[in-house]
């Protein structure tokens, strides 16, 4: 049985039984549609609001004492402490005034300005399926009510969380309700449109484009600093050679920066695919000062005028503070333009625990998804969408250096749908 087939079966049974329809005129139909008139005046309002400019803050990374030692450094000499104050001018300039963000806008955790992506923002629309005159009015009630219930089941087998699945079974039910569909459509066809949109209006929240807005980064004449966030083991430095890849294809000079000094076979790891995909590593040895090599690597890439640096750092747990200070001041020194948070699709409801726990206390643009040509489910991409309000960007397809493309939320669907 497939993933919805019992609740298509349910909303089958429910036209047969004629109780999810009213006639115009009825008590229930006035009921409804008085409700969905409610409704469109809540959203209208909820978006008027959204439209007043907003101030950017400073990120959640800042929020930290700078004197937080480092769990790798070694003190320092005299000598060692101004070179190391050069650097710091050098790389990390004074931090510039708060930006005004225009209605729509797409800022990075870091003030920078994301390209979004041209796919077309989708809000639940029953289109074609609705008619001015006639037709039938879809009401709420019992019926209404068991279909949606055997769909939020559906939706959390599919690894979606429940938080995530009750709020679009309320945003499915306020778009049904009081709708007026034409005769001519089955009433499958017009609950599953309402599904469509209510799955795409998620993945598609706050979407940019990954490539896009590296490309207009890129014309700023800095090197763009990309730093990999994530837990152990989700692939994060297989994800960041990945990147290097796709980003040299695209004629972009790019340099792999080694900053996960926890593992001596990380840091092998990264060269090993820096040297196959022919980009250059910066490393240093194990135990090293993780944000001294992420910070060379800018320099350096600085110094010979290439165009990204990609920042492989460790992999912590994120219950683990003492770690994630570390992050912290890798992030501090470096500046980067974008956080990519990186989460493995098979791990489903732990990979969204993961991603909520690491945007509480490291705020990220954006997540890749690893493995998701192999996750039939798809629950984990819309879960992690919804609970941290920042989108899927690029998504793992395979084992090879090309197997990483920018997330096509209309592609998931269809494969789950």
């Amino acid at each position: 049985m497939g993933l919805f087939d019992r609740f298509k079966r349910k909303v089958v049974e429910a036209e047969e039984d004629s109780g999810f329809t009213v006639d115009e005129g009825s008590p229930e139909a006035i009921e409804a549609i008085a409700q969905r008139e409610e409704e469109i005046r809540k959203s209208t309002e909820r978006k008027e609001s959204a439209q007043e400019p907003m101030v950017q803050n400073q990120s959640q990374w800042e929020e930290v004492d700078d004197e937080i030692e480092d769990p790798f450094s070694k003190p320092l000499s005299t000598k060692e402490r101004k070179l190391a104050a050069r650097l710091k001018v050098a790389v990390d300039p004074e931090p510039e005034m708060p930006q005004t963000t225009l209605p729509g806008q797409l800022v990075s955790t870091t003030g920078r300005n994301l390209v979004k992506s041209e796919q077309q923002a989708f809000e639940i629309d029953l289109g074609e399926d609705t008619t001015t005159i006639g037709g039938m009015i879809i009401s709420g009630g019992p019926v209404l009510d068991s279909i949606l219930e055997e769909l939020e089941e559906d939706l959390m087998s599919a690894d979606i969380g429940h938080a995530t699945a009750s709020k679009m079974i309320a945003s499915i039910k306020s778009h049904l309700v009081g709708s007026r569909v034409t005769r001519k459509k089955q009433l499958k066809e017009v609950v599953e449109t309402a599904l469509r949109g209510a799955l795409l209006s998620l993945l598609r929240a706050g979407y940019w484009d990954f490539d896009r807005t590296i490309a207009e980064l890129a014309l700023q004449g800095k090197p763009v600093v990309v730093m990999m966030v994530g837990v152990n083991g989700t692939g994060k430095t297989t994800t960041s050679a990945k990147i290097a890849k796709r980003l040299s294809d695209q004629g972009h000079s790019v340099v792999l920066a080694a900053a996960d000094t926890f593992r001596a076979g990380a840091i092998d790891q990264l060269a090993t695919h820096a040297e196959r995909i022919g980009v250059r590593c910066v490393k240093s040895q194990r135990g090293g000062d993780s944000a001294a090599v992420a910070r060379d690597a800018i320099e350096s890439a600085s110094a010979r005028e290439e165009g990204v640096v990609i920042i492989d750092t460790a992999g912590r747990m994120q219950n683990k503070s003492n770690l994630m200070e570390e992050l912290r001041k890798v992030h501090r020194v470096t500046q980067p333009h974008l956080v990519i948070f990186v989460a493995d699709a098979l791990a489903g409801n732990d990979a969204v625990t993961q991603s909520v726990e690491f945007q509480r206390m490291l705020t990220f643009d954006g997540a890749a998804l690893c493995k998701l040509d192999t996750d039939a489910r798809g629950g984990a991409a819309l879960s992690i969408a919804h609970a941290t309000g920042r989108p899927i960007v690029l998504a793992g397809t395979g084992q090879g250096y090309d197997d990483l493309e920018p997330f096509d939320p209309l592609w998931l669907l269809d494969s789950i749908l």
